[in-house]
């Protein structure tokens, strides 16, 4: 009887495992750094491919009927938008003409807002006056927070003057926020050759802000309100007064402002 070879040993040709997994973790995160860094353009398609289903009717918005500009303020959160079908109507079915459009650039030292560039282009291009604003973090580098937006924003002859977001304390105590505002509103004054607007909650303003930053305009959050009555000493320009307003031409709620002044006023505040 022949004798049974015996099995041949041959050598595994698997990785190790700690291997595979590191192998695995290297194409995850360049997966997901490829897709970081085109957020934009996987915007654009999105909205490309969207772009057909914006509404086409729009209910009443209580909008206040004793000014004459109105305007929007959106971000990425806004990912489908018609330019050309910006209006609104209000309460007693007048029609309202969308007329600037304030839209966030940056946050914090690097955040920049993923609709940002292509928004200011379109803005542009339909006839809208536009700004940018950028959310400030008290608690974070100034230089590094002013570096961030005046990098991404180049502001030219129409716009509006830059705009500061702030909203939060951070942990930090008045003084120190006061500072903080300072430092940066003067980096941006530098920047620009004009003195920015501060936005925030009329709350807020009035804790924080009021007493230091007199020399300031202000654009004030007061919602579902008829009127706002600011104390003399804040200098106010736009008052956000919905966070929930009906504009054809978006998908879903909207910050709706209006402008404190004539059209001559408002021809005066844009960039020279």
């Amino acid at each position: 009887m022949a004798k049974a070879k015996k099995p041949v040993n041959k050598k595994s040709t698997s990785l190790p495992r700690w291997l595979k997994w590191s192998l695995w973790t290297i194409l995850i995160l360049t997966g997901i750094a490829l897709i970081y860094e085109n957020k934009r353009y996987i915007r654009r398609a999105y909205r490309y491919f969207t772009h057909k289903y914006t509404k086409t009717q729009w209910k009443p918005s209580d909008f206040p009927l004793e000014y004459e500009i109105h305007g929007i303020d959106i971000s990425h959160y806004q990912d489908v938008l018609d330019w050309k079908k910006l209006q609104a109507i209000n309460t007693l079915g007048d029609t309202l003409k969308m007329e600037f459009v304030i839209m966030k650039a940056t946050e914090g030292m690097f955040k920049e807002d993923d609709a940002f560039a292509d928004y200011w282009d379109e803005a542009t291009a339909n006839g809208l006056v536009r700004g940018a604003y950028h959310y400030f973090l008290p608690d974070r580098s100034v230089m590094l927070q002013a570096n961030n937006f005046t990098t991404t924003v180049k502001l030219k002859k129409g716009d509006l003057p830059p705009v500061i977001d702030i909203e939060e304390t951070r942990g930090k105590s008045k003084k120190e926020i006061v500072k903080a505002l300072r430092d940066f509103a003067k980096a941006l004054e530098k920047e620009y050759k004009t003195k920015p607007i501060i936005y925030s909650n009329i709350n807020f303003i009035e804790d924080y802000l009021a007493d230091d930053f007199k020399d300031y305009p202000f654009w004030i959050a007061h919602y579902y309100q008829r009127e706002i009555a600011p104390p003399d000493s804040i200098r106010w320009l736009f008052w956000q007064h919905s966070d929930k307003a009906d504009i054809l031409g978006i998908n879903g709620p909207v910050d709706a402002n209006v402008f404190n002044g004539t059209r001559k006023d408002f021809q005066k505040l844009l960039i020279k």
